[in-house]
């Protein structure tokens, strides 16, 4: 068996053209969760499929590089992602799965657990003041409004809006990939919240930059 991950330097980034997500993850360092979540993968795909498992990584120099790889690979998912997906993985599939499956897996429990964009997008339009008080699908479509500016969601069309807010959900989405928890401000009910009242030139403006920003 490898020597734990913990005791290996990730590989200086070599060319993997076919998986460009590894060029992309490179630059992450990696957590002792993550490096324990990846260990812990391992020895569940090595219990489940052994047979397959050994024929895959038959020495302990291709165990230690597909562990190397696989946590490039993996390491923008949130440990508890990753531990998750590979249970699911196991259960749904015969054969030996590939960090793609485990991607997928960890793609569709982030997803599953928040509401598609465009019902977020109306959930966010349709909400009221006080916001933080507001009973919020998840705390994403929260933080999604605001970030995207309640005035400017209010005040201008859809088509104008949508492309920003829908910028700044993949942008949380991205965070709670990464094991971010969001939360919702606590209301402490001593005063309301404060209404933007943006000039229309200052609008003009931020609008102007919006724009620009998303080549519209």
């Amino acid at each position: 068996m490898a020597k734990s991950l913990k005791e290996i330097e990730l590989p200086i980034k070599r060319e993997h053209d076919a998986i460009h997500t590894a060029a992309n993850n490179n630059n992450i360092k990696p957590t002792e969760a993550h490096i324990e979540a990846i260990n812990h993968l391992f020895t569940e795909l090595e219990l489940a499929y052994h047979n397959q498992f050994h024929k895959a990584f038959p020495d302990h120099k291709s165990l230690t590089m597909a562990k190397q790889l696989w946590l490039r690979l993996l390491i923008d998912y949130s440990p508890e992602e990753i531990s998750k997906a590979t249970r699911l993985v196991i259960c749904d599939n015969t054969f030996l799965p590939t960090p793609n499956n485990i991607r997928d897996y960890c793609e569709k429990l982030i997803k599953s657990s928040v509401p598609d964009v465009k019902a977020a997008y109306r959930e966010a339009c349709l909400s009221n003041e006080p916001r933080t008080s507001h009973k919020w699908s998840h705390p994403i479509v929260y933080h999604a409004g605001k970030a995207t500016d309640w005035f400017f969601l209010n005040n201008q069309t859809e088509a104008t809006t949508f492309p920003v807010f829908e910028r700044n959900y993949e942008i949380l989405i991205n965070r709670l990939r990464s094991g971010e928890k969001l939360e919702i401000p606590i209301n402490l009910g001593l005063e309301k919240e404060k209404i933007n009242t943006v000039d229309k030139e200052a609008l003009k403006e931020k609008l102007s930059k919006l724009r620009e920003d998303l080549n519209i």
